[in-house]
């Protein structure tokens, strides 16, 4: 009976020691939970100079809601998209490239081959409109920035287009920024939100475009992919592979104790193409 209850006792302690050795391998499961509803987190990323079109402000590294990878897209992309050809996108003049004001409410381009539209947008304080003046063949981006603010247009494909085999875009500025800080940006597929005409594939994490600060806002401009930086995309392959538009803003310039207002913006655009 001596011998019966020591077992017991054996027992019961070595029942004790592996149900808290059980206990402890549990603890630490909470650290290793996935993001919120049910994703895992995802990597925050910075657009410092990045755009949002249509309404947007440049992107400073927020993080992407609910645990999402910044940038979501659907298929397709522009890796296997249309190449242009040959490198003029469009003169706005009343030729083969030039603008179309009856077709689709007004298209740029070769008809049968590469179109688009344009289009204007603005931040919450500010005005800006897209028009073509066919006679003086160049597109007019007007309105107004108010202090901290920006606004611009562009260009919008009607298809996904490849450009690897190019270099960069060249145009021609002409006009009046009023005062403001001007910026090209190459309009990607992966950063886009479709609607409204506008090609995208973007869901989430949107609108950090590559760009850069122009120099001048006069004169003929030669921008390479390569010189693009601040968006999602960092390399020159990888923006000509997702090109589905092009994007000229105009910021508030900064001043001591806060920035200014531009207003009278009168920017023109023409003569807009690859470079070979």
């Amino acid at each position: 009976m001596e011998n019966m209850a020591v077992n017991v006792r054996r027992y019961l302690i070595i029942s004790s020691i592996l149900a808290l050795a059980a206990s402890a391998a549990g603890c630490g499961s909470g650290g290793g939970r996935p993001g919120a509803n049910g994703g895992s987190t995802g990597p925050e990323t910075t657009a410092s100079g990045g755009t949002l079109a249509n309404g947007g402000t440049p992107g400073n590294g927020g993080a992407t809601a609910n645990g999402g990878t910044t940038g979501t897209s659907t298929a397709p992309n522009c890796a296997t998209a249309f190449t242009p050809s040959p490198a003029l996108i469009t003169d706005f003049s009343s030729g083969p490239a030039g603008w179309h004001a009856a077709i689709g409410g007004g298209k740029w381009g070769t008809v049968g081959a590469f179109t688009g539209s344009i289009f204007g947008f603005a931040g919450t304080n500010s005005t800006m409109a897209a028009s073509v003046d066919q006679t003086n063949q160049y597109m007019l981006l007007a309105g107004n920035v108010a202090a901290g603010d920006y606004a611009g247009g562009g260009l919008s494909f009607d298809q996904c287009v490849n450009t690897t085999t190019y270099t960069g875009v060249q145009f021609t500025l002409g006009g009046t920024p009023a005062g403001c800080d001007v910026y090209f940006y190459a309009q990607t597929f992966d950063e886009k939100m479709p609607g409204s005409g506008q090609i995208g594939g973007c869901t989430s994490g949107c609108y950090a475009f590559p760009g850069t600060k122009l120099a001048s806002a006069s004169g003929v401009m030669s921008v390479p992919f390569s010189a693009l930086s601040g968006g999602v995309l960092t390399t020159a392959p990888a923006i000509s592979n997702e090109m589905v538009g092009l994007q000229w803003q105009l910021n508030s310039p900064a001043a001591d104790g806060g920035n200014l207002a531009c207003t009278g913006i009168a920017l023109t655009v023409t003569n807009v193409s690859f470079v070979p």
